[in-house]
């Protein structure tokens, strides 16, 4: 009998097409069966399922930047073109009052991929949510919502089960994440998702969940997270969340900025990561 991972991969801030994920979902299932044993492989299964939102903002980002081109000459477009549609997807996702129609749509990607999730492989089976940049606030904003119950997300609920709540997500792998930055946002008023998911101990009590969050340091949109708040430092001494720096990136963009994108592009982070997925799986059902 097959026992199932649920895996979500959310992509960062800027231009992406729907096939993001195909190399990496690729990778994972090379990786994965050499992190198990041969008796396990026969039991084990990864369900992997890209959340692709970069369409949503994506087509106001594009008017605004045609009408920019057309107002007069610039030098470093394409640099340009790449911090625009950073800025551009961080601002246009921020909700306010009265203006969380776009916040939702991007919601309603997750809910309906967590969906389609719970019916391939199971609908109480261990979530493990894989984000890169701004997708680490997207997923933690998300998660946040259902777990106090705010009233908008949670009517994009389809099915109403535990795994499209979020409350079995055991693995959170937070890639280049800005949630530093987003924290000033909200002041002291910032608060962190309850982590584990609040059915996962019940359903699964020999799995210990993890929260990793893994950073370049020459990354400058990827910060570690422990002390944060003391909510963060509490996770990190009950032992779910760690920061791990890292390096990623080739031989022109491991050591500057540029690295930002270099996370889902490095096989060795891949590897790990499919460690990471197996370390979760037996301790579900190994």
């Amino acid at each position: 009998m097959e026992q199932c991972l649920a895996v979500a991969i959310i992509h960062g801030m800027g231009s992406y097409d729907p096939d993001f994920a195909d190399d990496i979902i690729a990778k994972l299932q090379k990786y994965f069966p050499e992190k198990v044993t041969r008796d396990q492989l026969d039991r084990a299964k990864l369900v992997i399922k890209p959340i692709y939102w970069a369409e949503i903002p994506h087509a106001k980002e594009e008017a605004v930047w045609q009408d920019v081109v057309a107002s007069g000459e610039m030098n470093e477009t394409d640099l340009r073109r790449f911090i625009f549609d950073l800025a551009g997807d961080t601002l246009a996702y921020q909700p306010s009052k009265g203006r969380r129609g776009l916040y939702l749509d991007v919601h309603k990607q997750i809910t309906e991929t967590f969906c389609e999730l719970a019916e391939e492989a199971g609908e109480d089976v261990p979530l493990c949510i894989v984000a890169h940049s701004l997708g680490t606030v997207v997923a933690q904003n998300f998660l946040y919502d259902m777990q106090n119950d705010m009233q908008d997300t949670s009517q994009l609920i389809e099915r109403g089960t535990p795994l499209e709540r979020g409350e079995t997500l055991a693995l959170f792998c937070t890639y280049g994440s800005p949630l530093a930055i987003w924290r000033l946002r909200f002041g002291d008023e910032y608060k962190a998702i309850d982590f584990p998911g609040h059915a996962l101990e019940q359903l699964y009590p020999n799995l210990q969940a993890k929260w990793y969050n893994l950073y370049d340091k020459d990354d400058v949109l990827g910060y570690p997270i422990s002390n944060l708040t003391e909510h963060y430092a509490q996770l990190v001494k009950d032992g779910y969340l760690e920061d791990q720096p890292v390096s990623v990136g080739n031989i022109f963009t491991t050591w500057n900025p540029m690295s930002h994108l270099g996370y889902f592009n490095d096989d060795n982070e891949i590897d790990k990561l499919a460690g990471f997925l197996a370390d979760i799986w037996k301790g579900a059902y190994g």
